[in-house]
């Protein structure tokens, strides 16, 4: 699979169209990040000129049909809903108005009007003919979603681009390699950060960026060591850093590990006090960047430590030595902490690739009794048995549990949830002699949620008398103890029950699953999930469609959009041809074809 192209090589894809219509359709993808969808749907109406840039032109996609509730940050134009707006560079403005002028296109009429299907023929037969060209210098099976990599390396990598404007440009629901918690920007404002390209009078905007490049291209090589390592090691190719290293998170103020380091060896470190002290236990701390003008554990010289977090589980923190005296500005920081959060992810990306590799595994139990769980204060309450059969993610905040309680009358566990602070929406799905099922709706307290967040496969949760066990797997060999840290920082007693080396018994997923499971977009697969275990596929149902879309906290239309897409994927699976079936990415989320 094809992450992404550089400059050589997309420039002879574009060139290698043997249309006008196919170089939009390569632009439109490459240079604007629009989907395969997307593509089809965007008009001459909504290309316009923004008032904050100069120059610059801010393209309008619209909302698929059957989304008319859209998103929190979607806006309407003449009637039709628009999903978000993206900034295309000036000479693919000036292809878009050369090509509606010699085609007479009508303001309503698409500029691609042909299916996504045809969307990705045209990408792939492009890209057939570009390897032709360049005997295999572009690869053949550049696709769409490929393109959309490109994009984003080109904006944040390339041009130190504000991630939240390359996350709403792109219209990707969350910075999970990034930073997922930033608020989003409107059309002006990506015009400003984008198409503006971030000029500042002492140029510092683009030191940040490519100070933190290398760091960046290291992550990126498939065939760099592990990604702390690679990561330390790129840094230090540039001349901004003299020192690299990354260090394991630990428990407040305790002691902790250097775990990879470049520019320096770890006596050195060592001898420094690093593993005691430093700008890492603030940016651990705070989840935030931490600088420093000069201090003992920095050799005396500026430095910033960023978090490397995926998710909310921080794994430990990236740490960059300035080879001079310059203080770090706040453009490297932004970009250090971007390259952070893709180390984040990168680790927990890592450790879900060993897990569904590996022929054995570490199984851990872990147990807690913390208040601040609510399984265990509900169990405790009522003096009930509760086991969770599944969580959805609502958004990157919140998700939604599905329980299965025995001991307890529905009533009595919808008082234990008004009384539970971060629990919410209780909502009966079934009702039994001795119990029911039921959902509600977490925006804390889910140490099952914490596990998955540190790249665990939960295989058990439970809560009974005032104590919640949870059973998962992590790759072979795991050092657990900052896994086991992060959670006390959640939950004060969590405790490590038990930890040995399991021989796993091949996996049972179908070939149906594994082939299906890769087309769905975080929302089809959510949507999926909760009407699933919300009964709505029970004869009775459990629940109704506008019941599940409402505990989701979406409209019903949004809902049953996402629903049939999803339930569409599952049937390709079925009647489509193996070859045609797309390849899961590496942190193992969800990639549908042509995104």
């Amino acid at each position: 699979m094809v992450d992404g192209l550089d400059a050589d090589a997309y420039d002879a894809l574009v060139t290698a169209a043997e249309t006008y219509r196919a170089a939009l359709v390569v632009k439109l993808a490459g240079e604007a990040g629009l989907r395969t969808e997307e593509i089809t749907r965007v008009a001459p109406r909504h290309l316009r000129e923004p008032d904050s840039v100069a120059g610059a032109r801010l393209l309008a996609v619209p909302a698929a049909d059957g989304d008319e509730g859209g998103d929190a940050g979607s806006t309407a134009l003449g009637g039709e809903q628009i999903d978000r707006e993206t900034v295309v560079p000036a000479s693919l403005a000036a292809d878009l108005d050369r090509y509606a002028t010699s085609q007479g296109l009508a303001d309503d009429e698409s500029y691609v009007d042909v299916s996504p299907r045809r969307v990705q023929m045209i990408v792939s037969e492009t890209a057939a003919r570009a390897a032709g060209l360049t005997d295999g210098a572009v690869d053949e099976r550049v696709t769409p979603s490929a393109l959309r990599k490109t994009f984003a390396r080109r904006q944040l990598v390339d041009r130190g681009v504000d991630p939240r404007a390359v996350r709403d440009a792109g219209g990707w629901e969350s910075l999970g390699t990034l930073d997922p918690y930033l608020d989003p920007l409107d059309g002006e404002a990506l015009a400003a950060a984008i198409a503006g390209d971030g000029r500042s009078d002492d140029g510092s905007a683009e030191r940040g960026g490519t100070t933190a490049l290398p760091g960046f291209e290291a992550l990126a090589d498939p065939g760099a060591a592990a990604p702390a390592a690679a990561v330390v090691e790129g840094l230090v190719d540039a001349d901004r850093w003299a020192e690299a290293w990354v260090v394991r998170r630990a428990v407040g103020g305790g002691r902790a590990d250097v775990t990879a380091a470049a520019g320096v060896d770890r006596e050195a470190l060592a001898d420094r006090g690093v593993a005691a002290a430093g700008p890492w236990l603030d940016a651990v701390t705070d989840g935030a960047p931490a600088t420093t003008d000069g201090r003992q554990e920095t050799n005396g010289r500026p430095a910033v430590a960023v978090p490397a977090a995926s998710d909310g589980a921080i794994h430990g923190a990236l740490c960059a030595v300035a080879a001079d005296g310059d203080a770090v500005d706040e453009s490297e920081r932004r970009a250090l902490a971007a390259l952070g959060g893709c180390l984040g992810r990168a680790i927990t990306a890592e450790r879900w690739r060993e897990l569904l590799h590996s022929d054995a595994v570490t199984e851990v139990e872990f147990h807690t009794g913390d208040d601040g769980a609510f399984l265990a204060r509900a169990s405790d309450r009522l003096g009930c048995r509760i086991e969770l059969a599944s969580t959805v993610d609502v958004d990157d905040d919140v998700s939604r549990a599905y329980l299965s309680v025995e001991g307890a009358r529905p009533q009595d566990v919808a008082t234990a949830v008004e009384a539970s602070p971060g629990v919410s929406d209780f909502r009966v799905i079934e009702t039994r002699e001795e119990g029911c099922s039921a959902s509600v709706r977490l925006a804390d307290g889910s140490l099952v949620r914490a596990l998955v967040d540190h790249g665990a496969t939960v295989r058990d949760a439970s809560a009974a008398e005032g104590r919640v066990r949870v059973v998962a797997d992590f790759p072979e060999g795991t050092n657990v103890r900052p896994v086991a840290d992060g959670l006390r920082d959640r939950f004060a007693d969590v405790r490590l029950a038990s930890k040995e080396s399991v021989a796993r018994s091949p996996r049972t997923e179908s070939a149906l699953r594994d082939g299906v499971a890769d087309r769905f977009t975080d929302r089809q697969w959510a949507a999926l999930s909760a009407a699933y275990h919300g009964g709505y596929f029970d004869w009775p149902r459990g629940s109704t469609a506008e019941e599940v879309a409402d505990a989701m906290g979406v409209s019903s239309p949004t809902f049953h959009n996402h629903l049939r897409k999803a339930q569409r994927a599952l049937l390709d699976g079925v009647f489509e041809d193996e070859a045609d079936r797309p390849t899961r990415r590496d942190d193992g989320r969800a990639t549908p074809p042509g995104e």
